[in-house]
C-alpha cells in the first residue's frame, strides 16, 4: 500500500506520546474539533488503495517525532456545535532526526494551485509548515521519507 500524496500533522504532549509508545505504539488521537476534511481525505485515499500518514509533533518548539498509518477517522457531533473526532493509527515509527523540523513539511496547496500545476505544469509556490498551522491539525504534502521507510521495511 502506497502513501497518499497528503498527510495529517498533529501536536501531542510528550506525556501522551510516551503513553502511546508504552502501550505498543498503536492508539487513537482524540480532538474536540471536527476532523471532517481529514475524514474525507482518509476516505479518498482508501478508495485509491493508499493510506494517509499521521505525523505527530511534540516538544517546545514543536518537532516531528513519530509517524504512523491512519487506520480510521471518525467524527461525531455529540450535540449542536460539540464534536469529538478520533483518528486511529497503526504502530508508530520514529522520524529520523534529520527530518524533525516542522518546516521540512510543506502545507497542501489549494485546489486551484494543484489544478494549475496539473494543467500547465507550473509548480506553485509552497508554504512551509509552522506551529500556527498544527492545531487542531495540518494537511501537508506527504514527505518522501515515508515512502523510503516503507521500501526499507519490505
Amino acid at each position: 500500500m502506497n502513501p497518499y500524496p497528503y498527510c495529517i500533522v498533529a501536536a501531542v504532549s510528550e506525556k501522551a506520546l510516551a503513553a502511546i509508545i508504552e502501550n505498543g505504539g498503536r492508539g487513537s488521537y482524540r480532538d474536540q474539533h471536527p476532523w471532517l476534511m481529514a475524514r474525507d481525505m482518509f476516505d479518498a485515499a482508501r478508495a485509491q488503495g493508499a493510506f494517509v500518514p499521521l505525523l505527530l509533533a511534540t516538544g517546545t518548539p514543536l518537532e516531528l517525532a513519530h509517524w504512523a498509518k491512519i487506520v480510521d477517522v471518525d467524527c461525531d457531533e455529540l450535540h449542536r456545535g460539540m464534536w469529538e473526532s478520533r483518528c486511529d493509527f497503526d504502530t508508530l515509527e520514529s522520524v529520523s532526526p534529520i527530518f524533525t523540523a516542522l518546516d521540512s513539511l510543506m502545507l497542501k496547496p489549494g485546489d486551484d494551485e494543484l489544478r494549475r500545476e496539473h494543467l500547465e505544469g507550473v509548480r506553485p509556490w509552497r508554504r512551509a509548515l509552522d506551529e500556527r498551522h498544527v492545531r487542531p491539525y495540518a494537511i501537508c504534502e506527504t514527505p518522501a521519507f515515508i515512502g523510503v521507510a516503507l521500501q526499507e521495511q519490505g
